[in-house]
C-alpha cells in the first residue's frame, strides 16, 4: 500500500488522541516505505511516538526511507540502549551514511556503545573515498565455501537470511576470502543436497573494485540487470556489495548534480570530486557571498567580452543596417535558435557523461553524430525560417535575398552550435576545468559572433552592399 492509497485520517486521529493500541493497529501492516512517508506527513514531535510503537527490525528497515534530517531527529529523541539496539540492526550501508552526518562527538559517543564487531564494521565502511564504490557498498552479504554442499549452504543461508539486506545470491570465497564466484537460491534449490558448491558455482563473475567511481558499479547493474555487485579489493578479496537499488540511488544524485553543475552550483567534474563539490555547494548556499560571485562572475565574464564582441560586428556592419533596416528583424532569430540549439546540446552532452552513454574515449564519434543532428535540424528550420522571412519582410521591401540569407545562416549556425555544445564541454575537462558553469559562455560568445557575421557577410554579398 502507498501512502496514496491510505487513508490517513484515522491515524491522525488516534494520534490527536494518543490512542496507542490504535495508531499501532493502523500501522501494523505498513511497508517501511509507507511508514516513512506517514511519518512526513506529521508534525516531527510525534515521530518518536510513532517510532517507539515498531520493534527494533522494523525500526531499521524504515530508516533506509527517511531523510536525514528525520533520521537525526529520531536519533536524538532516544535514549542510548534504543540507540544502540537501532543501530546495530540498520542496514550496513544506511548506518554509516547516518552516523558520517552526526557532530563527531555525537558519532564517538555512538560507536563506543556498539558491539565491536558492529563498531569494526562501521570504521571499515567509513573509511572509503566518498564517490566510490566502497562508500556506497554494505557488507551485509552472505558467504559460502567451495567445499560445503547444497544442503549445507541452504542451512547455512537459512540461519543468516535474517540478517542480510539481500540473499538472492551468496558470493563462493576461498580461505583468504578472495572471490571465486557465485551462487543463486535457484541453483540451491533445485541442486541435489550433497552436490558441493564448487560444481555449481558461476566462475564467470562481474564485480567491481572498492576504489573505482561508483558510477561504474550503477552502469553495470543496469545494463547487465543484476540485483547486486560483489566488491573486490585490490588483492581480489571480497569486501562488500553493492545492491540496485543502492546504485541507482547513486545515479540519480549524479544526475542530480550535473544539472546542478550547469547552473553553476557545483563545481566537480567526475566522483572523485564530490565530496569537494558538497563542501563548494555548501560555500555557494551558506558561506559568504564573496564565494558564489567569484565563481560565477569568472565565466560571466566570458560572455561580457562575447557581447562586446558581438556588438562590433554590429558596429561593423552599421551601413548595412542603416541601408537595409529589415536586416535587424532577423538578429533575434539567429542569436537565439543558435543558443537554444547550443543548450540542448551541452545538457545530452552532461547527462549523457552522467548516466555513462557518452564515453569520453569516443567523444569525436558522439560529436559526429550531434554534428548530424545539428545538420538535420538547421536544414528544417533553414527552409522553415527564411521561406517565413522571405514572405514575411522579403518580398513587402523588395528584398527577396533577406530569405536566403536568413535560411543560409541557421543552415550553418544550428550544426556550428551542436558541435560547441559538445566539443567546448569536452576541451574544459581535457583542461581540467570544470564544464559546467563554463561552457555556456564559450558557446554563447562563439556562435553568436560567427552567426550575426555570416547573416550580415550574405545579407552584404547578396544585396551588394
Amino acid at each position: 500500500m502507498t501512502i496514496q492509497n491510505y487513508d490517513i485520517n484515522p491515524f491522525l486521529r488516534a494520534l490527536k488522541d494518543q490512542d496507542m493500541d490504535k495508531l499501532k493497529f493502523l500501522i501494523a501492516n505498513l511497508n517501511p516505505a509507507t511508514l516513512a512517508e506517514l511519518l512526513a506527513e506529521i508534525d516531527s514531535t510525534d515521530h518518536k511516538t510513532i517510532f517507539l510503537l515498531l520493534n527494533t527490525e522494523d525500526q531499521a528497515d524504515i530508516m533506509k526511507y527517511l531523510d536525514f534530517d528525520t533520521q537525526i531527529g529520531l536519533i536524538h529523541s532516544l535514549d542510548q540502549g534504543d540507540i544502540k539496539n537501532l543501530v546495530e540492526a540498520m542496514p550496513h550501508d544506511t548506518r554509516v551514511d547516518l552516523l558520517n552526518r552526526l557532530p563527531s562527538d555525537e558519532r564517538k559517543d555512538i560507536l563506543r556503545h556498539l558491539a565491536k564487531v558492529e563498531r569494526d564494521d562501521i570504521l571499515q565502511l567509513s573509511k572509503f573515498e566518498e564517490g566510490t564504490v566502497g562508500s556506497i557498498m554494505t557488507s551485509d552479504y552472505a558467504i559460502l565455501h567451495p567445499d560445503q554442499s547444497a544442503h549445507q549452504a541452504i542451512e547455512k543461508l537459512r540461519v543468516e537470511a535474517p540478517d542480510h539486506e539481500m540473499i538472492y545470491y551468496a558470493y563462493v570465497v576461498d580461505k583468504e576470502r578472495k572471490l571465486i564466484g557465485t551462487v543463486s537460491m535457484r541453483a540451491l534449490i533445485i541442486s541435489d543436497p550433497s552436490t558441493k558448491i564448487s560444481e555449481i558455482l558461476t566462475s564467470d563473475v562481474e564485480k567491481v573494485n572498492v576504489n573505482e567511481p561508483e558510477e561504474i558499479a550503477s552502469r553495470k547493474l543496469k545494463q547487465l540487470d543484476l540485483l547486486a555487485l560483489p566488491v573486490v579489493d585490490d588483492n581480489d578479496r571480497l569486501v562488500g556489495m553493492i545492491t540496485f537499488d543502492d546504485a541507482m540511488q547513486a545515479i540519480e544524485e549524479d544526475v542530480s548534480d550535473t544539472m546542478y553543475q550547469k547552473a553553476g552550483v557545483m563545481t566537480g567534474t567526475s566522483s572523485r570530486d564530490k565530496a569537494r563539490d558538497v563542501l563548494f555547494s555548501k560555500r555557494l548556499t551558506q558561506g559568504n557571498i564573496l564565494y558564489p560571485v567569484k565563481l560565477r562572475i569568472t565565466f560571466l565574464f566570458v560572455t561580457l567580452i562575447g557581447g562586446f564582441l558581438v556588438g562590433g560586428v554590429i558596429d561593423r556592419f552599421e551601413e548595412l543596417l542603416s541601408a537595409i533596416i529589415v536586416a535587424a528583424v532577423f538578429i533575434p532569430v539567429i542569436m537565439d535558435m543558435g543558443g537554444n540549439v547550443g543548450t540542448q546540446s551541452t545538457t545530452i552532452f552532461a547527462r549523457g557523461l552522467a548516466l555513462g552513454h557518452i564515453k569520453l574515449e569516443n567523444i569525436y564519434k558522439h560529436i559526429g553524430r550531434e554534428m548530424a543532428i545539428g545538420a538535420m535540424i538547421g536544414l528544417i528550420l533553414g527552409v522553415l525560417a527564411g521561406t517565413g522571412a522571405y514572405f514575411w519582410q522579403g518580398l513587402p521591401n523588395d528584398l527577396p535575398q533577406i530569405g536566403l540569407a536568413v535560411g543560409l545562416s541557421l543552415m550553418i549556425v544550428l550544426p556550428l552550435a551542436s558541435f560547441l555544445g559538445f566539443f567546448i564541454p569536452y576541451m574544459l575537462l581535457k583542461m581540467g576545468w570544470d564544464h559546467a558553469p563554463g561552457a555556456d559562455p564559450f558557446i554563447t560568445t562563439i556562435k553568436d559572433f560567427v552567426g550575426l557575421t555570416l547573416y550580415f557577410s550574405l545579407v552584404s554579398v547578396m544585396i551588394g552592399i
